[in-house]
């Protein structure tokens, strides 16, 4: 007979194993730190390698080893996708960053640990250590641990075919669900210019989907926001700007229900622009005077078809406004006018944010030269406190980084590269990670290795790769979300 375990039980189990997680990440990275300061049997690496020892035979209590494994910038231990408390966020990125800069795919550590030594932990540590400085890192690892005595520590080459499909599976689940949003809003819309009857039921549950996704995988998230489809630009927009500010919204900490309403006001934010003809919105010159008239009159388009949606009142009532106010200024002026003297919702703000950052990132047909993203902050950053609300502002550039995913870079001797994570944080101003681009026999480009720029050589103090400049995709002919998702 069987029974099933009490959920409360469950929940309890799978709370002890993220602290587990947490204690073995931290005593790791504290562990590779500390010997880089201090020599010798000082006592503060006498207890961090002791802390070590500990936290690896918490796991080893159950198995009789604890497998750790990186993959697309999450630790996997024991075959499992570690979740971490938001505390303890900087300090998982860090050490990912720093198996990264070594190349490091995992390591497998043995029950025998509980025989060794403290000096030959804080020997791991400083071979650790050694090597990050060293110009093929992993190489030079791999041999320094056949020449020494290691045998309770083996090097893992290969993240395994599960994981990789994980990331695989998680990369599709991200397209359908994009696709299945994109879908959602144009369904509503041409149902609402039809006249004919629509709910939110669709596009409420994809918004949730993303929710899901942008709590589990923030990098793809986020890569998700780089995809533009040219004939579809109006809804492409909105399903971006949609991405961009609940990622804004789980930023400043707004709860999952705020965040869900938050999302589908940026879906439908942009929907009256359906009613502006087309000619207007792709003229590739500038608009007359009556023309942009015409163009200012979407806002209040769109809150007129939410009317029209099938919801509760109360629903919809906290959906007009956002809309509404999008391209208010956060000073008050832009369009619609009104004699109003309170300021802009939060969620008009955030909107307001995205919307800018992801027209001003997109190409189009009446723009003779495409911004680079972080082109587009830095303008963005000049009109702080006129235009945006310079807090908000200043959170949705540091969760964006210096150089957004999806930004191009070229580097020296004409080598290009695709920005597909940035640091956050206390890092947010660092340099981010990059594919390297690769130009086949027919001229098209492929992927290459993953660099981190930020890494500098120790001698000099120079960083290894030089950055010459950033590129709008468009310019080289480069679609991000190809690389990216």
């Amino acid at each position: 007979m069987t029974t099933t375990r009490p959920a409360s039980s469950e929940k309890e189990m799978h709370k002890k194993w993220i602290i587990r997680g947490e204690r073995f990440i931290q005593a790791f990275y504290r562990l590779v730190q500390t010997v880089k300061i201090h020599q010798g049997s000082n006592p503060i690496l006498m207890d961090c390698a002791k802390e070590f020892n500990n936290a690896v035979l918490q796991w080893c209590d159950e198995d009789d080893n604890l497998k750790v494994q990186v993959s697309r910038y999450r630790f996997y231990l024991q075959n499992e996708k570690l979740l971490y408390r938001k505390q303890f966020a900087g300090v998982i990125n860090n050490a990912l960053d720093f198996f990264e800069r070594l190349g490091l795919h995992g390591l497998r550590f043995y029950m025998s640990i509980n025989r060794i030594p403290p000096e030959r932990v804080l020997a791991f540590g400083n071979l650790l250590n050694r090597a990050e400085q060293q110009d093929t890192p992993l190489e030079w690892l791999v041999e320094k641990f056949t020449e020494e005595d290691f045998p309770w520590i083996e090097i893992i080459h290969d993240i395994g075919t599960h994981l990789q499909g994980a990331d695989r599976s998680r990369k599709e689940t991200g397209r359908k669900n994009y696709s299945y949003l994109l879908a959602s809003v144009k369904e509503v819309t041409k149902k609402l210019t039809s006249g004919q009857r629509a709910g939110l039921r669709k596009p409420v549950r994809m918004i949730q989907n993303m929710i899901d996704l942008m709590m589990v995988d923030e990098p793809l998230f986020l890569a998700l926001s780089t995809v533009r489809i040219y004939d579809d630009y109006t809804y492409t927009h909105s399903v971006n700007v949609a991405l961009l500010s609940m990622y804004l919204g789980k930023q400043i900490g707004i709860s999952r229900s705020s965040l869900e309403r938050l999302g589908i006001c940026g879906l439908l934010h942009d929907m009256g622009k359906v009613e502006i003809p087309k000619q207007i919105l792709n003229k590739p010159g500038k608009l007359t005077a009556e023309e942009f008239e015409v163009v200012k009159k979407h806002s209040i388009n769109s809150v007129r078809l939410i009317v029209k949606i099938e919801a509760s009142q109360d629903r919809k009532s906290k959906m007009l406004l956002p809309p509404f106010e999008h391209h208010l200024k956060y000073d008050l002026s832009g369009y619609p006018q009104s004699r109003r003297k309170k300021p802009l919702s939060l969620f008009g703000r955030i909107i307001a944010i995205a919307d800018v950052y992801d027209a001003l990132t997109s190409p189009r047909i009446y723009r003779l030269h495409a911004v680079s993203p972080d082109r587009v902050l830095e303008l963005m950053l000049e009109k702080a406190e006129k235009d945006f609300d310079p807090i908000l502002l200043k959170v949705f550039i540091n969760m964006l980084g210096i150089y957004p995913i999806g930004t191009i870079l070229q580097m020296d001797k004409g080598r290009l590269c695709i920005v597909i994570k940035t640091p956050n944080g206390i890092d947010a101003g660092a340099r981010p990670h990059a594919l390297m681009l690769v130009r086949d026999e027919q001229g098209e480009f492929k992927k290459g290795k993953v660099v981190d720029l930020s890494e500098k050589d120790p001698d000099t103090g120079n960083y290894r790769i030089n950055i010459i400049k950033s590129l709008h995709p468009s310019v080289c002919g480069i679609h991000p979300a190809r690389f990216l998702i």
